[in-house]
């Protein structure tokens, strides 16, 4: 029912075809459950809100979130994705040809649908097998009876998809994105740009006659119609006398050469370099004390980036040479480094795939700056491959006015 559910709002190609179909699910919805041989009221959106409210099931702020909720089209395609697996309307012939119908469906302009309220207890009807005329919002139904059933479970649907956070939604929108490949037009739907080219024997070679190969045969220079630049003028040759040789028979000079004796060649000593106090530990040791702890037969885990950016104040400039240090909880070893010329520091850590993972970052600011270490603390998950860490000094210019963070 999973896959036959995630089919369905995949084949829908945008938000607009998504609210058409959303419209034409209700309209046949309505027109099943709400037949009898007796005139019955219309079961309209307004008649579902006095349901809901009559059973105090939904409250208004709540309604008003899940209205604003909808206008994304990832939080939309998760909600229709619930309603048709929950409700078991997936598994219905009837809706999938209303979803191959809506998906091929060309739209002029854009689709609009407020009428959720109705769609949702007309879809836990339709699962129960309740008609929608019994429901009166003038006497409530008992809550543990099946028409009272039906409204608790739409009310929970609705309060459900607004309490989940944006990680999550992101995260089960991702595999319900439209996954069709728009097809080639066909012969009645191309349309003829330009003339069509002509068949050998009439055929143009494609050498435009602007090639040199072609155009050296049509040009042609007269050497009397413009001036002819004359030839390359050269010097006096370059002659070597006997005067500019040493006179014969004397000895040729030689410098002395060069010693060196050992008290010149002694080494000098090396140029001790001085490192920040703190320990620097392997990245690879500080992960697999990570794994070993957090990942070996418990879960997967997978890497992601904590970029540390130190600034004197916000989109000020980066403070060169700070130490750095990133820790774990229960872990002895740590990762530890100075950072840049633009005041960062990165690191690769590691963190469980289903569930986050808090590292603490200890920067040392510098001794004119105060000296002492400020610690923060930061959930890193799976979801995303780069978190950013900003440490600020101050939190105004060097003119003292306050930035807004």
């Amino acid at each position: 029912m999973q896959d036959a559910a995630k089919n369905l709002v995949q084949a829908l190609p945008d938000y607009d075809h998504l609210l058409q179909f959303a419209e034409n699910l209700r309209q046949w919805l309505v027109a099943d459950l709400n037949r009898s041989e007796e005139t019955v009221p219309d079961f309209t959106e307004s008649r579902a809100k006095a349901l809901l409210r009559a059973a105090d099931l939904l409250d208004d702020p709540t309604r008003h979130s899940f209205d604003r909720l909808l206008e994304n089209e990832t939080a939309l395609r998760i909600a229709l994705f619930d309603l048709l697996q929950e409700s078991e309307l997936a598994d219905d012939e009837t809706i999938a040809a209303l979803a191959a119908t809506g998906a091929a469906q060309r739209i002029s302009e854009a689709a609009s649908f407020d009428e959720w309220l109705s769609l949702f207890v007309a879809a836990y009807a339709w699962k129960s097998g309740y008609p929608l005329f019994q429901l009166d919002p003038a006497s409530p139904p008992d809550p543990y009876s099946p028409a009272g059933q039906v409204l608790k479970r739409a009310a929970y649907y609705v309060r459900r998809q607004v309490q989940r956070s944006a990680t999550e939604r992101d995260k089960i929108g991702r595999p319900l994105a439209y996954s069709g490949v728009d097809r080639p037009p066909g012969l009645d739907q191309l349309q003829a740009e330009g003339p069509i080219a002509p068949l050998p024997p009439h055929y143009r070679p494609p050498i435009p006659v602007n090639y040199p190969e072609v155009s050296r045969d049509t040009l042609q220079v007269d050497p009397e119609s413009g001036d002819v630049p004359s030839g390359v003028t050269r010097g006096e040759p370059i002659t070597i006398t006997d005067g500019d040789l040493a006179p014969p028979g004397q000895p040729a000079t030689y410098r002395e050469p060069i010693q060196i004796s050992g008290t010149e060649a002694a080494p000098q000593p090396p140029t001790r370099v001085v490192t920040p106090d703190a320990a620097v530990s392997s990245s690879s040791s500080f992960s697999r004390s990570v794994r070993r702890r957090y990942g070996r037969g418990k879960q997967s885990m997978k890497k992601t980036k904590l970029e540390v950016i130190v600034q004197e104040y916000p989109d000020g400039p980066g403070l060169y040479g700070l130490q750095v240090r990133v820790s774990c909880k229960g872990i002895k070893s740590f990762v530890a480094g100075t950072t840049s010329r633009e005041g960062k520091f990165t690191c690769e850590l590691p963190v469980p795939e289903a569930t986050g993972l808090t590292y603490d970052v200890d920067l040392s600011w510098p001794r004119e700056m105060g000296g002492e270490t400020e610690r923060k603390s930061i959930t890193l998950n799976a979801d995303r491959t780069r978190f950013m860490l900003p440490f600020f000094r101050q939190l105004s210019n060097e003119s003292g006015n306050p930035l807004k963070l």
